[in-house]
């Protein structure tokens, strides 16, 4: 790479940190926007944080008044536990917390259930608590079958032309089909058939239906007019069905993150100061080199808060930070072994270009090696382990990934486009010795 070539690379590379470092951190008033005045809120903002950085709500479950402990003496409390945290965790509460408690073995059992406060948490938590029977119905009301017939419900999405739609997918079993399209064919001509979904005493959904809208034995639900939290919600009820018996829920209770009044600035600040930190003891260790390696840092640093929005269904706890941080160790634990080993190949006599070659094409084994398995850890703890542990497995391993890919060839073509820079001076930029010079100044 000659030198005009490497200005004009080196000016491509910085416009796009520096715009991928607005959209991380800047906050700014759009302007010219025709619908009035929107503010940006950069990726930072729209980061979704759980309870121990953002503060959390929780409630009481309590049965009604007119159901008594006797009613209710086969309720298992560790089921009922186990169907809450599955409900919160399909809705996005992965770190949530569910207890029971009574104050004596005659009173019925109550729940405690913490969660974030997300922007949803009220709505979330009426479908949490919902019980009944699930019956689909026709336009009558007569009962045409139960949760028996349906083989799953879930959430889908489908993006076409950058309008994204959200849809439930019911399938239903052979018997299930069999009842809907009988029930829709004994509809009179020029009526239509009405599908009604209940659970308990809440409806669900009621729309028409007509045989095409069946497609190999599964309904599609939604449309533009759905959001993605109503047909999360509508997935979650239809495949869990609802509780035995009806809660009462008690007012939210707010609390402050866990981890103190602004713990997600408090956090954010400390893991750029230790990236500072970092970056100023490469830079000192190893001069050009380590600035080349602090400059891949601070994109890594970007790039991970980039997959943070968008990679669907992250809410980032303090063990997320911690699988970031890790991740960024690594990282820069990667990159000392190819300054090292660039230092090496120049002290053996080659030019300060065919160093950086060969350091990296040398490297690269041990770096994938490493990272590989260091992958499949964070992967077997994201299907083994629930709650702040998952978080971790998942920023870790993203973390993992972007770093074998930012450390082999975004550092090398950062190192390549600096090299041309400094010309005959490139050797005094990285701060390379040959081996008879250091035997020189040690005899010296």
């Amino acid at each position: 790479m000659n030198r005009k070539k490497s200005i004009a690379l080196l000016i491509v590379v910085s416009v796009v940190i520096a715009l991928l470092a607005v959209a991380a951190f800047a906050q700014f008033r759009i302007p010219f926007y025709k619908n009035g005045t929107r503010i940006y809120q950069s990726f930072l903002g729209a980061i979704e944080l759980d309870g121990d950085l953002e503060g959390s709500v929780a409630y009481e479950l309590t049965l009604k008044e007119d159901i008594s402990a006797a009613d209710t003496g086969d309720v298992d409390p560790e089921e009922v536990v186990k169907t809450l945290e599955y409900r919160l965790e399909a809705l996005g509460y992965a770190s949530s917390a569910v207890t029971a408690y009574r104050e004596s073995e005659t009173d019925n059992w109550s729940f405690r259930i913490e969660m974030r406060a997300s922007d949803t948490y009220a709505e979330d938590i009426e479908v949490v608590a919902r019980y009944g029977e699930l019956e689909f119905t026709d336009g009558s009301g007569a009962y045409l079958f139960g949760r028996d017939m349906v083989r799953s419900a879930k959430y889908i999405a489908q993006t076409v032309a950058a309008q994204t739609t959200h849809y439930v997918e019911l399938a239903f079993t052979d018997e299930g089909i069999d009842e809907l399209e009988a029930a829709i064919a004994a509809v009179e001509d020029g009526e239509a058939f009405t599908l009604t979904i209940t659970l308990g005493d809440t409806q669900l959904f009621s729309g028409k239906l007509t045989e095409d809208t069946l497609s190999q034995n599964a309904l599609y639900i939604g449309g533009e007019n759905t959001t993605e939290t109503a047909a999360r919600q509508l997935a979650l009820q239809i495949a869990s069905g609802g509780l035995a018996y009806e809660y009462e829920i008690g007012d939210p209770m707010l609390s402050a993150p866990l981890l103190g009044e602004n713990a997600a600035s408090l956090v954010f600040w400390g893991c750029l100061a230790a990236l500072l930190v970092i970056i100023v003891a490469m830079v000192f260790a190893y001069g050009g080199l380590g600035l080349i390696s602090g400059v891949t840092l601070f994109f890594f640093g970007l790039m991970e808060i980039t997959m943070l929005i968008l990679v669907p269904g992250i809410v980032l706890n303090f063990a997320g930070v911690l699988g970031i941080f890790a991740a960024l160790l690594l990282s820069a634990d990667s990159l000392a072994v190819i300054m090292h080993r660039v230092r090496e190949e120049y002290r053996n006599g080659k030019t300060a270009k065919a160093a950086v070659k060969t350091a990296y094409r040398r490297s690269w084994l041990t770096i994938v090696e490493t990272d590989a398995v260091l992958a499949a850890g964070a992967l077997l703890m994201y299907f083994l382990c629930k709650g702040y542990a998952n978080c971790f497995a998942i920023t870790f391993g993203i973390g993992v990934a972007l770093s074998a890919l930012i450390t082999m060839f975004v550092s090398y073509l950062f190192a390549s486009m600096a090299l041309p820079l400094f010309g005959g001076k490139s050797e005094k930029f990285l701060k390379l010795k040959r081996a008879e010079q250091k035997e020189e100044a040690a005899e010296v």
